[in-house]
């Protein structure tokens, strides 16, 4: 019986298992830091037509612009959300929020997104009007 327990059968297996498993997590946080580095792209996207389109048409075309952008990306601008904040020389659009998760229910730690753009806003001489 001793020489049993002792002995080396199935050390293969459980090693092979191990290493698998350490596959799969590795690539589980892979994927999460690509999914992570697209939603950050998409915010940055939505930040800067949001302001080009808030300097020409107004604050609220600028959060129409970014919602749009974020709409067509699908599941990555999901958790994103623009704001306006006007001065009186410029307009700045913040995109706001965080990337989905890989697996739902296992929240990783992971820093929120926060994009911003500014751009000066779009004033005609008064006899060009």
């Amino acid at each position: 019986m001793r020489a049993r327990l002792r002995s080396d059968r199935g050390d293969g297996v459980i090693s092979v298992l191990l290493a698998f498993l350490l596959l799969v997590v590795i690539v589980v946080f892979a994927i999460q830091a690509i999914g992570f580095a697209h939603t950050r792209s998409v915010a940055q996207a939505a930040a800067q037509d949001g302001a080009e389109a808030a300097a020409s048409e107004g604050p609220a075309a600028g959060i129409a612009r970014a919602k749009a952008i974020l709409r067509a990306a699908g599941g990555a601008g999901k958790g994103l959300h623009p704001a306006v904040s006007t001065t009186a020389n410029t307009v700045t659009v913040q995109v706001s929020g965080s990337a989905p998760h890989v697996l739902p229910g296992v929240n990783l730690v992971l820093p929120a997104i926060v994009a911003h753009a500014s751009t000066p806003l779009e004033r005609y001489p008064q006899d060009e009007q």
